[in-house]
Order: C-alpha cells, then structure tokens, then sequence
C-alpha cells in the first residue's frame, strides 16, 4: 500500500509499467466534472471508475487479483481500512468476474481526502467507503491499472 500526497504521485511511476499512464489521466483530466461511471484510460488495462456516495459506518475488507486500485477523492472524505493479506478468514470468496473476494479482520485507517491518494497493490486488504465522523458524500475516482502487463 502506498499512501502520499498527489504532488507526489511522479515519484510511484516507475513501480508499474502502466502507472506514468495513470498519473497522466489524474494529473490532466477534469476529475472533478468527470460524470459516475466508468472511463476507459487505456481499454481494459487502465480504467477509471468514478462513483458517489455516503460513507458507512463498517464495512468488510476486501481485495483484488487482476487490477490495482488508485483510489482518491474530489470531496468528501472517508476512512480506508488497510491489513496485509494474511490467513484472514473469508467473508465472501473470490468472484472473478467483479474480481474481488471479502474478508473479515481488524485493521489500521488511513484518512483520504481532497490531494491524496492511496494504491492499493493485489496483496494490499482494504476496506474503503468509511465515516471519519458523520456520513458525509463523497466523490471517489479509482483508477483501475491491471496488476500483470
């Protein structure tokens, strides 16, 4: 898991093959206007998923095998839950068409706001979407960077 500034972002392009693409989508789309949805970056290699919501007071962790996820928001702020993959036991296992599995288990929290970002590697459980304090709506941009090239 990688958690910084974006003024830091350039400092992570060399970690994947196709993250300077990535960061070349953050640093120069409109995020803030980009509609809910999904929007191809590069075909199904490099995506962005935009989506709003209210945060949730609990969640469950969850974790990806074919994509990694740059997750950051334009409003709002919300609470990531973030464990190394273990032996922790499963909620929901793998569905390889939404790739993702669930897992239960205690974790640490990062708190994303507004010009941070956090990536979230295969191995990395994460548990997004969580209150700081109130629900409050949030306007959340993942950039989906396939895992193998």
């Amino acid at each position: 898991m990688i958690f910084d500034y974006i003024k830091n972002i350039d400092e992570y392009k060399t970690l994947h093959p196709n993250f300077e693409k990535a960061f070349g989508f953050i640093r120069t789309a409109d995020l803030e206007n980009l509609p809910n949805g999904k929007h191809p970056v590069k075909g199904e290699d490099i995506y962005a998923s935009v989506s709003e919501y209210h945060t949730k007071e609990e969640g469950y962790l969850e974790k990806h095998v074919k994509y990694i996820d740059i997750q950051l928001v334009t409003r709002g702020t919300e609470k990531i839950g973030f464990l190394g993959l273990e032996d922790q036991e499963i909620r929901d296992h793998y569905d390889e068409d939404k790739d993702i599995a669930f897992y239960f288990g205690d974790c640490e929290y990062i708190i994303l706001q507004p010009g941070l970002f956090a990536i979230f590697f295969p191995e990395d459980l994460h548990k997004p979407g969580i209150s700081v304090y109130n629900s409050v709506k949030v306007k959340k941009i993942v950039i989906k960077v396939k895992a193998e090239v």
